[in-house]
């Protein structure tokens, strides 16, 4: 069977793994991308590694304009699901923040629904990258009595946000959830797809391709990795920052395409957490800072003892605990995922660093 799947800024961190997975598992795959280049490098990239595989890369140079897919479903009227994994911001700058982040995630999403709704006949699953930044509540940070779950919504607004740069960053990827969510329930009775919305923590782990490191090409959280192997012995810090709950992309891509055969995933919102799942129950697994990331490379890759810091904090359960506190046990349950541990995320990316890059 022909299962065709539109999978949005394929290019992206996150999407290049969900690509991945959907073409092991024999899935055709239409991916949609800003420009040429970048389509033919998706292309090129996955033909070494599936040539057989069905991919086709169409170029959607602005995902925030009226009717941006409407070509792809009018080429492809037989898409049966949509992953909407493309963010389209641009940080800010000379813009207002409303022109950087809340247009672009609002109307990016409003745009791919809208189209899914009146083009996608064939459509059965829709699938969206949102962010934990949907569930977290700063009043409660380091708040040991207030549990992050799935059905926790941030409350910001967009006045309380605006005027503050990570502040709108954060209320946009609430907002263009939240706007899913409300067009969902606006058409219910003309929808023929499903929604589940996948809401990750701090997203790392190793690039989907080993030549995305060698050109230097590292997204945030590959970054900080990166930092934390260009430290000298005798770096100051800070040991504490950034703090937060991290998440391996190898499992976000994986919940991204479970919904596709989970019929119980419809309707969910989907939360993953480093050292999760069924079977494991220690809700502290996926606290990172500084320290801890550092704490690992030491550990885990030992020609390194001498050569980065050891870091400066002695109590770092004590920094830690000023993070979120959270349970995520009904995607354990729904997905029986065990989600991998942050060893293993820092690990597997520190090492494709090593092996490929340079930490100079």
């Amino acid at each position: 069977m022909d299962e065709k799947v539109l999978v949005t800024g394929c290019n992206g961190f996150i999407a290049l793994h969900v690509l991945d997975v959907l073409l092991s598992e024999k899935y055709h795959v239409i991916g949609t991308a800003r420009s040429q280049d970048k389509a033919d490098q998706v292309k090129e990239s996955f033909k070494k590694l599936y040539p057989y595989a069905q991919l086709e890369v169409e170029i959607v140079p602005d995902i925030t304009k009226s009717g941006a897919f409407n070509d792809v479903f009018k080429k492809y009227p037989d898409i049966q699901h949509v992953l909407h994994t493309a963010s389209n911001f641009s940080f800010g700058h000379d813009q207002s923040t409303e022109e950087a982040y809340l247009i672009p995630a609002t109307q990016g999403t409003k745009n791919i629904l809208e189209t899914s709704l009146t083009l996608g006949k064939k459509v059965k699953r829709f699938v969206i990258t949102s962010s934990f930044a949907s569930i977290m509540d700063f009043d409660h940070e380091g708040d040991a009595n207030f549990i992050h779950t799935e059905a926790t919504w941030n409350p910001t607004t967009w006045e309380k946000a605006k005027g503050n740069e990570l502040s709108a960053y954060i209320a946009s990827k609430k907002l263009a959830e939240e706007s899913a969510w409300t067009f969902m329930k606006k058409h219910e009775s003309e929808v023929p797809f499903t929604l589940t919305t996948v809401c990750p923590p701090y997203v790392w782990g190793p690039q989907m391709f080993d030549s995305s490191v060698k050109r230097g090409v590292l997204n945030t959280s590959a970054e900080l990795i990166n930092q934390a192997l260009k430290t000298t012995p005798d770096f100051k810090g800070p040991f504490d920052t950034p703090n937060g709950i991290g998440c391996d992309v190898r499992d976000v891509a994986l919940l991204h395409v479970l919904p596709l055969r989970n019929e119980k995933l419809a309707g969910k919102r989907l939360f993953p957490v480093n050292g999760t799942g069924v079977k494991q129950h220690n809700y502290k697994n996926a606290r990172f800072n500084m320290q801890r990331v550092l704490d690992v490379l030491n550990k885990k890759f030992p020609e390194l003892r001498g050569k980065i810091s050891k870091g400066g904090i002695e109590d770092n359960e004590k920094a830690l605990a000023a993070g979120f506190y959270y349970n995520n046990d009904e995607t354990c349950k729904l997905t029986g995922i065990e989600f991998k541990p942050l060893e293993v995320t820092i690990h597997d990316a520190a090492k494709q660093i090593l092996e490929f890059g340079s930490s100079d």
